[in-house]
C-alpha cells in the first residue's frame, strides 16, 4: 500500500494496470477553453499517475464544449487538452485514451478521431468511434490475467442529447445502420471474451439519479448484455458521481472533469435500493468536491475503483472480484 494525499489506498501497488478516468472535462466554450476546477483536476490527476504508477486515462466524452471542434486543426486541441493535460505533468509516453460525448458529435466527432494522427508525443489515442483496450500480467505464481475494455459510442447507440431538454427521451440513433453494426460489435467482443476482468466505457449512463438521467436504450439493450457477460460499464455526462448497482452489474459514473456538480432531478428513473453511492449538489455549493476523477486498479483477482475528488483525496472506494471469483463471491 501507499500514502495518496493523507489516506492509505488498497491495491495501488496492483500488479495488474491502474487507470485513471475523467469525463465532461471539456473547458467551457471557444472563448473560454478550460475552467479553473478542470485545472485543479488536471492537477490532481497528473499526481495520481504518478503515484500510482498509471498505465493510462480514459477520456469519456464531453471532451470540448459547447459544440465539439470543427477539424483536427481546431485551436481547442492545444487549448483544452494539451495545454491543460501537459507531458511534463505526466509519466512520459502515458496515453489519453478517448471517446465521444454529445457535445463532441455536436461538431465533428471524426476530426477528434483523425487528431490521433497529428497528436504532438502520441498522447491522444483516439483510433475510431468505438474500439477495445486490452491488458495482461502475469501473477507471483506465473498464472496469466487480463482485461478487456471496450469503449463505445453511446451517442450512436441511443442519440443526440440536448441541454435545451435534460433528462428528456433521446431520439435513437441518427444512422441506424451504425448504430445496428456496434451493437453487432459489443456483442462479439463480449461473447467472445475471455478476459478475467471485462469492462464497458461510454458517455452516456444506463441508470443515473443526475439532471440527464437514465439512458432507456442502454437499459433495455446494453444492460442486459453486461449481466450476460459478467460485464460492469464506467461513464460520465452527469457532472457528478454515483455507484449503481444493477442486475449485479456495477455502473460507475463520474462526470466531474470540469465541475461538480448536478442535482439529483432523475432521481425517479433509478429503481430503489440500486443507489450506493452518491455525490450531488448546486454547482460550488456541493463542499465535498469541486471536480474530480475516478481511478481503477487492477489486481490478481479483484479490481479497486475509488472515487477521488479534485487534489486526489478518496471520496469512495468499491472493490470488485474477477469474473471467476464473482462466480463464489456474491456482490450487491
Amino acid at each position: 500500500m501507499k500514502a495518496f494525499f493523507g489516506v492509505v489506498l488498497s491495491l495501488v501497488d496492483a500488479k495488474g494496470p491502474t487507470l485513471l478516468q475523467i469525463a465532461d472535462w471539456g473547458g467551457d466554450g471557444d472563448n473560454d477553453p478550460t475552467w479553473p476546477e478542470q485545472l485543479l483536476c488536471a492537477d490532481g490527476l497528473a499526481s495520481a499517475a504518478h503515484s500510482m504508477n498509471a498505465d493510462s486515462v480514459l477520456l469519456l466524452g464531453d471532451n470540448f464544449y459547447f459544440n465539439g471542434v470543427k477539424d483536427v486543426n481546431s485551436k481547442r486541441f492545444q487549448q483544452t487538452f494539451e495545454d491543460v493535460y501537459k507531458p511534463s505533468m505526466f509519466p512520459e509516453g502515458m496515453p489519453f485514451h478517448v471517446i465521444a460525448g454529445n457535445h463532441d458529435h455536436y461538431g465533428n466527432a471524426q476530426a477528434q478521431v483523425d487528431y490521433t494522427a497529428v497528436s504532438p508525443n502520441g498522447r491522444w489515442s483516439f483510433p475510431s468511434l468505438w474500439y477495445k483496450l486490452d491488458w495482461s500480467w502475469q501473477t507471483d505464481a506465473g498464472e496469466s490475467r487480463s482485461v478487456d475494455l471496450l469503449m463505445i459510442d453511446t451517442v450512436n447507440l441511443a442519440g443526440l442529447s440536448s441541454d435545451d431538454c435534460k433528462g428528456c427521451p433521446l431520439p435513437g440513433p441518427a444512422n441506424f445502420t451504425m448504430a445496428s453494426s456496434q451493437w453487432d460489435w459489443i456483442e462479439d467482443q463480449l461473447s467472445s471474451s475471455t478476459a478475467d476482468f471485462l469492462w464497458v466505457a461510454g458517455h452516456y449512463p444506463i441508470y443515473s439519479a443526475g439532471d440527464d438521467g437514465t439512458t432507456k436504450k442502454l437499459v433495455d439493450k446494453l444492460l442486459p448484455k453486461l449481466k450476460k457477460y459478467g460485464a460492469h460499464y464506467l461513464s460520465g455526462h452527469d457532472h457528478m458521481v454515483e455507484h449503481i448497482v444493477s442486475d449485479g452489474v456495477h455502473q460507475f459514473l463520474n462526470g466531474m472533469g470540469s465541475e461538480c456538480c448536478y442535482g439529483t432531478d432523475n432521481a425517479d428513473t433509478v429503481p430503489d435500493g440500486m443507489i450506493k453511492f452518491i455525490i450531488s449538489g448546486s454547482m460550488g455549493k456541493n463542499k465535498k468536491a469541486k471536480s474530480g476523477f475516478t481511478s481503477i486498479a487492477f489486481d490478481d483477482d479483484e479490481v479497486a475503483l475509488t472515487f477521488h475528488r479534485e487534489e486526489g483525496t478518496v471520496l469512495y472506494t468499491q472493490t470488485l472480484p474477477s469474473r471467476a471469483s464473482s462466480l463464489t463471491r456474491r456482490f450487491v
